[in-house]
């Protein structure tokens, strides 16, 4: 049997166990429909890559609900699939691997499960690699301007942020998604996608807003908004306002993101 199988219930965690057996392999990023299940039902499939666009074999894949999880590992090559009961709003994703060099950062892509027997061919599932980062100073109470990587700088208030659960707090780096890459997010509607990143210490959270300046070719003036993906189901956070200044996209004053996931930016074409 492909797909979803053999599932486990933890008491308490609300915690689905399953395996990830081979999928069709795809060679285009994004989400498409295919009415040909091959996962036995409604589901998801494609292949994991790494930033060299070579498949990762033996490697977990999570497809996550608000309050449930569907693992399983990759197959030789790269390919995945999960059986997941529609409607569905998933968080399909990876751990952040930081003890590889140089360091993954978590792939994560929105996926939505509408129709009965339609699977949802994610395609190529990039996992990007983290450049060194930038070291957080936690001896000051002032704001900390950080160049995390790939052109990207973050304003924190280092007392502000909380890394999730056995996480330890030292930097904070972002690596952006090749365009080619770069996974439908149904939720923008007809926004264009501007630039992701993936960012590190993944699911890190800030009591305080974080500044983001991102240079661009953008006109001075233009508008764009900013979301971070919520990791637990795919869905977009409440935007963030920016705008185009100097060169620079920046959110507007006393505005900024509160998660460290993948940072969307977008804007109207």
């Amino acid at each position: 049997m492909r797909g979803f199988v053999s599932p486990l219930c933890l008491a308490g965690l609300g915690l689905v166990l399953g395996c990830a057996d081979d999928a069709p392999p795809s060679g285009e990023s994004g989400s498409t429909a295919a009415t040909d299940s091959s996962v036995g039902g409604a589901g998801i499939v494609g292949m994991l890559i790494d930033a060299n666009e070579q498949p990762i074999a033996d490697e977990d894949v999570l497809g996550c609900l608000a309050t449930t999880c569907y693992f399983g590992k990759t197959a030789a090559d790269g390919s995945f699939a999960f059986t997941i009961d529609p409607p569905a709003e998933v968080a399909l994703k990876t751990h952040p691997d930081p003890t590889r060099t140089p360091r993954w950062a978590a792939a994560l892509e929105p996926i939505r499960l509408v129709d009965d027997d339609v699977v949802i061919d994610a395609g190529t599932v990039y996992v990007p690699e983290l450049p060194a980062g930038a070291v957080i100073d936690t001896n000051t109470d002032q704001a900390q301007v950080l160049a995390v990587g790939d052109g990207l700088e973050l304003t924190v208030l280092a007392a502000d942020l909380s890394a999730a659960p056995g996480v330890f707090l030292y930097d904070l780096a972002a690596a952006r998604i090749p365009d080619a890459h770069v996974p439908p997010y149904p939720e923008l509607g007809d926004r264009e996608v501007v630039a992701v990143f993936g960012l590190h210490p993944f699911e890190t959270t800030c009591g305080s807003p974080i500044a983001v300046r991102l240079p661009t070719s953008l006109p001075d003036g233009t508008t764009v908004e900013l979301s971070t993906i919520d990791h637990l189901d795919g869905t977009l956070d409440a935007p963030v306002p920016g705008h185009v200044e100097a060169g620079f996209i920046v959110t507007d004053p006393g505005q900024g993101i509160t998660r460290l996931t993948h940072l969307v930016i977008s804007r109207y074409p």
